[in-house]
């Protein structure tokens, strides 16, 4: 038995307010989606990025109505490439790793150019980028805790296959 998807609805308070005009494309980050249950439209989760990428067992049991249906996770075997890379690097991540990126570039260029060598500027682009090492370590954990969810849940097979039915 498939269960039924969790209802998406994207909000955007400023998309038909002409009050605004121009101003309304810099207040995008005031933009979510909520997600909700698909018998009782209880809301259940927000999202302020679009098609977050969320990791743990799809099936979820309404706190309202108390009857299951599939909230979009995934467990990490289940994900495709770009799902994965999205997990690892979303939006944000990517723009903060650009722009670190950026900086990194920028200060080797305006060093002396007797300073800077090979191991240099390794070490102050891996110092800029540490951020960004850090938040791909802490997901690798959320990365292995799934792994180890799919393989040791009985009904993963199920949803591999596609049947979802009772063992």
């Amino acid at each position: 038995m498939t269960l039924p998807p969790a209802i998406r609805e994207d909000q955007d308070p400023f998309a038909t307010v002409g009050l605004f005009g121009g101003l309304a494309h810099f207040l995008i980050f005031l933009r979510w989606t909520s997600y909700a249950c698909p018998h009782c439209q209880g809301v259940f989760r927000r999202d302020f990025w679009p098609h977050d990428v969320r990791l743990g067992n799809p099936t979820r049991i309404c706190r309202k109505c108390g009857i299951p249906f599939d909230d979009g996770s995934r467990e990490w075997p289940e994900l495709r490439i770009a799902q994965r890379l999205r997990f690892f690097l979303p939006p944000g991540v990517q723009a903060t790793g650009g722009a670190l990126l950026f900086c990194a570039i920028f200060t080797l260029f305006i060093a002396p150019g007797d300073v800077v060598d090979l191991l240099a500027g390794t070490v102050v682009v891996l110092i800029f980028l540490s951020p960004i090492l850090v938040w791909c370590l802490a997901r690798l954990l959320w990365v292995l805790r799934s792994k180890n969810r799919f393989k040791n849940d009985p009904f993963s097979m199920q949803r591999k296959m596609g049947t979802h039915g009772t063992i």
